[in-house]
């Protein structure tokens, strides 16, 4: 696999999944943790839906810097740096003593994860064919799903063994290993661009993103189409299908899994059918009615099992995978050169949506509680509450299938 100085664009590609599978899990595992941490730190839904947002801020803040460090530096240098940060951040979450500890580890979590995507978007396009683009994006995300099933039910199975200060010290080990990989088998950076003419086309290419209508009505359908994920599988969905069943946190972990798995499976379909049939648009559409009538079926009736709301909660998932779509259709606006920046520039568009949503709707949660407690004191969330707060979630997905009947399908501009 590795000749000379050079290593093989495979090898690259696999240890840029690995990179995204780690900061994945890094970024979900406070989702079996919201009762532990309220409890620890005695916080509410509101400022639980903030600490574990702030991740969110860098992450999209720096999506398109990265993009241009990941055009300019390649992957080696990145997956290096942000692996260090992960691991760092990691342990301060699970050393935190106060709210501000909290926030801080999240923060260079999210800090660490903006690059992850985008290593594999710049390896994909440099490489590989384009045309099996959306099909490696869909590989990608699938893989970074994985990260998102161990952050669930595998963490809560262990956080109950461990405790979950120690599990996360788990994962922060988990960074300083990949960082160790990565020094030993990546031999050499991808091919970057150096002199001043292709840093001033760089600008040029980052405007034609901002000025294009296109981008923009791609981002809001991959920001709203991502909320079952940002909002369901990332955050609430685990105590929403605790109280609904009455489940302990590890089998209510389960439908958060379902949702990526559904996701993961649904990243690689949609995409190898986009691409078979050439035709983004119906996908698009057809996936995003979907996603609305396999969520509010699983959230609002009341006559489902737990093993039929699974099944509806993978539906929602994998037609919501559909955001994926958005990456290659992007990805064709600007020359091939600037790959890392256009799929920068859509992730930070899309991941927006958890930034603003997942604190908002903790706000939501505790609007409805109406400041209702245990006889402990506790604060206390009933399946009302939460019903009533996803409500929004199935409002703007139903924005998401207006917005995608606009969308057009691109043809690739050849640098």
């Amino acid at each position: 696999m590795i000749m000379g100085n050079k290593t093989s664009p495979m090898l690259i590609l696999s240890i840029c999944w690995m990179f995204y599978l780690y900061t994945y899990l890094a970024r979900v595992e406070p989702s079996v943790l919201v009762n532990e941490l309220m409890a620890d730190f005695k916080i509410t839904s509101s400022v639980v839906g903030f600490v574990i947002s702030v991740m969110y801020i860098p992450y999209v803040a720096l999506q398109i810097p990265c993009g241009l460090l990941t055009d300019k530096l390649g992957v080696k240098m990145i997956i290096l740096i942000s692996s260090a940060i992960c691991s760092v951040g990691t342990f301060i979450f699970a050393a935190a003593s106060n709210i501000f500890h909290l926030e801080l580890g999240r923060f260079l979590i999210g800090l660490a994860s903006a690059s992850a995507y985008l290593c594999c978007g710049k390896i994909a396009s440099d490489y590989f064919d384009q045309k099996r683009f959306s099909l490696l994006m869909g590989i990608a995300m699938f893989i970074g799903c994985f990260g998102g099933i161990v952050g669930t039910a595998p963490i809560a199975a262990l956080v109950k063994q461990i405790g979950w200060r120690n599990t996360t010290y788990v994962i922060s080990g988990v960074g300083i290993l990949l960082l160790i990989l990565t020094s030993i088998f990546v031999k050499r950076a991808t091919p970057v661009a150096q002199n001043s003419t292709e840093k001033f086309e760089l600008i040029h290419g980052i405007k034609a993103l901002v000025k294009n209508g296109k981008t923009w009505l791609l981002g809001l359908y991959g920001a709203l189409s991502y909320l079952p994920m940002s909002l369901i599988a990332e955050l609430w969905g685990v105590s929403f299908a605790a109280k609904r069943y009455d489940l302990e946190s590890r089998e209510a972990a389960i439908s958060s899994i379902i949702i990526f798995i559904g996701f993961g499976l649904g990243s690689i379909a949609i995409a190898w059918i986009a691409e078979k049939i050439n035709n983004y648009k119906k996908i698009i559409i057809v996936s995003a009615v979907l996603t609305v009538l396999s969520l509010g079926v699983a959230i609002y009736s009341d006559t489902i099992s737990y093993i039929s709301y699974l099944s509806l909660m993978f539906f929602a998932g994998f037609f919501a995978s559909s955001s994926i779509l958005c990456f290659a259709l992007v990805y064709e606006l600007v020359p091939k050169k600037f790959s890392g920046t256009s799929t920068g520039f859509m992730n930070a568009v899309i991941m927006s949506s958890g930034l603003v949503f997942q604190p908002l709707f903790g706000k939501l949660l505790d609007f409805f509680r109406n400041d209702s407690v245990t006889d402990s004191g506790a604060p206390l969330y009933d399946i009302t509450m939460y019903r009533s707060t996803f409500i929004f979630i199935i409002i703007f997905m139903i924005l998401a299938v207006v917005a995608a009947f606009f969308i057009n399908d691109t043809k690739r501009k050849e640098a």
